[in-house]
């Protein structure tokens, strides 16, 4: 249903814009869980959709109460087997590990740089 009010919105505002993206473009670079979806930018929030959530790329978009988007955004594998190996090494469980030096995960600067290009710089009609 959101969706739907997203693609509404795209042929009646001009301040919202919105594209579809896929893994296929972006490579081992690809920030997210999730194959493909929906990129937009809608007053400098950027959000991403995809299995029917909008999920917050920025702090804008956060304050502006879309959903977290850490439930699709991978972690950097590289770094996930060396907190498995200190782990290990230190007799401590992956959790623990990761609650000192904290989740690293593919870095989602180019999805937020592709995200702010589609806002326009046309003011809406008063």
């Amino acid at each position: 249903m959101k969706k739907a009010i997203i693609i509404s919105l795209l042929a009646l505002s001009p301040t919202l814009n919105a594209k579809e993206i896929h893994q296929s473009s972006y490579g081992e670079s690809w920030p997210f869980t999730v194959e493909s979806g929906e990129l937009g930018c809608y007053e400098q929030a950027v959000f991403f959709i995809a299995n029917d959530k909008e999920y917050a790329v920025n702090g804008v978009a956060q304050s502006k109460g879309y959903d977290a988007i850490e439930p699709i955004w991978k972690e950097d594998s590289s770094l996930l087997e060396y907190q498995k190996a200190i782990a290990k090494k230190e007799n401590k469980t992956l959790r623990q590990v990761q609650d000192e030096m904290g989740v690293s995960r593919v870095n989602i600067g180019p999805i937020l740089q592709e995200g702010l290009k589609l806002k326009t710089s046309r003011r809406p009609r008063q």
